[in-house]
C-alpha cells in the first residue's frame, strides 16, 4: 500500500499590502560580522511612518549597574498628565530594536494619546533572558518614577509588548506585583509568545518552523518558564490582546487569554483576519494593519482614559 499523499499547506490570503512587507523583510541583508551590525535593521527606514503633527520624540538612557538602557520616548503633544505605555519590541530575544519597531511605538502613541517609552533591552545570546527582563522592569520603574518630568499620570501606566516583547510585558507586570512596584492600568499583548512551543507547520511566510525552532531553543537554554507555565495569574492587570489569523502563535494567545479569564482577569482579545505575525510593523503599506492598530487603541483607551470612556 502506498503512503498517503501529504496535502500542501493552503496559501494564506494575506491582507492587501502585506506581500510588500514580506518582500522587504525577506530582502533585508545585514552588513558586517559583529553582533551589533547583524542586528542593525536595514528595514527600519522602509517601515517608518511620518510622525503626526505635534508629536515629539527623544532618546534618553537609564544608567543601571554599569550599563545603559536606551529608551525612546514618544510624546503626542497637547495637555499634560497623559497616560503612558512602556513598550517592549519583538525580535525573538535576539533581534529587533527601538529603531526597527518605531512604527508600532509611534502608532501606539498617536492612536491612544499616551506617552510611549520604547525600551532597548539587552538581547541573547550575549546576555541572559534575566538581563533582558530586568532591563524591562527597570524601564517600567523609571517611567513611573519620572512621571512628573514627562507629564504622565502615574495611575494610568500600561505595559505593552510585541511578540516576545509580550512575554517581557507579562513578566514585568508580574514583577510589579511581586515587588510592590507600579500599579498598572492594563497590559497590551500583541501576538505574543506565551508557550514557547515548537511548530511543525506554519502558513506564515516569515515565522517559519525553522525560525521558531531557533528562538525556542535559545529561550529553553535560559530555563525560565514561559507565561503559560506560570501558576498564579490572578494578580495581573487587565489584558488587551491582539492575535493574527496566520500566525502560528495564534493559539498561544487564545490559550493565554483563557487562562487569564479563568484567573479572574478581564481580557479583551481579537484575531486580525488576513494577518501574519508582526503585522503591525507593516502599517505603512498595509491599510488594514493600520486599521487594526486604530481599533486596538480604541480598546486600550478604555483603560487609559477611563473617565472619557465612561
Amino acid at each position: 500500500m502506498s503512503a498517503p499523499l501529504l496535502q500542501p499547506e493552503p496559501t494564506p490570503m494575506l491582507a492587501e499590502g502585506l506581500e510588500l512587507y514580506v518582500e522587504i523583510m525577506r530582502s533585508a541583508k545585514p552588513s558586517g560580522r559583529s553582533a551589533d551590525r547583524l542586528r542593525a535593521d536595514a528595514t527600519a527606514a522602509k517601515l517608518q511612518c511620518p510622525l503626526p503633527s505635534g508629536m515629539k520624540t527623544f532618546t534618553t538612557f537609564i544608567v543601571r549597574q554599569g550599563q545603559e538602557i536606551a529608551v525612546k520616548v514618544y510624546q503626542p503633544g497637547g495637555p499634560i498628565w497623559r497616560p503612558a505605555i512602556c513598550y517592549f519590541h519583538g525580535g525573538g530575544f535576539t533581534f529587533g530594536s527601538i529603531e526597527s519597531f518605531d512604527s508600532v511605538a509611534a502608532g501606539l502613541a498617536e492612536y491612544t494619546g499616551a506617552v510611549v517609552a520604547s525600551v532597548q533591552y539587552r538581547r541573547l545570546p550575549e546576555n541572559s533572558y534575566r538581563s533582558a527582563q530586568e532591563d524591562c522592569y527597570a524601564a517600567l520603574v523609571w517611567l513611573f518614577d519620572h512621571a512628573d518630568d514627562l507629564g504622565i499620570d502615574p495611575a494610568r501606566i500600561a505595559v505593552a509588548g510585541d511578540s516576545v516583547g509580550a512575554t517581557l510585558a507579562t513578566a514585568s507586570a508580574a514583577m510589579a506585583g511581586e515587588r510592590n512596584g507600579p500599579r498598572l492600568a492594563c497590559q497590551i499583548l500583541l501576538y505574543g509568545a506565551f508557550a514557547m512551543r515548537r511548530h511543525a507547520v506554519s502558513t506564515d511566510p516569515l515565522l517559519t518552523p525553522a525560525r521558531i525552532e531557533s528562538f525556542v531553543s535559545l529561550y529553553d537554554s535560559q530555563q525560565d518558564p514561559p507565561p503559560l507555565a506560570r501558576g498564579d495569574l490572578s494578580k495581573l492587570p487587565p489584558a488587551v490582546m491582539l492575535a493574527a489569523e496566520y500566525d502560528p502563535l495564534r493559539e498561544e494567545s487564545l490559550e493565554y487569554a483563557r487562562r487569564l479569564r479563568e484567573s479572574g482577569i478581564p481580557v479583551d482579545v481579537s484575531v486580525a483576519p488576513g494577518m501574519i505575525h508582526g503585522f503591525l510593523r507593516a502599517r505603512k503599506m498595509c491599510p488594514a494593519a493600520d486599521r487594526q492598530l486604530v481599533e486596538l487603541a480604541r480598546r486600550v483607551r478604555e483603560h487609559l482614559w477611563p473617565a472619557i470612556a465612561q
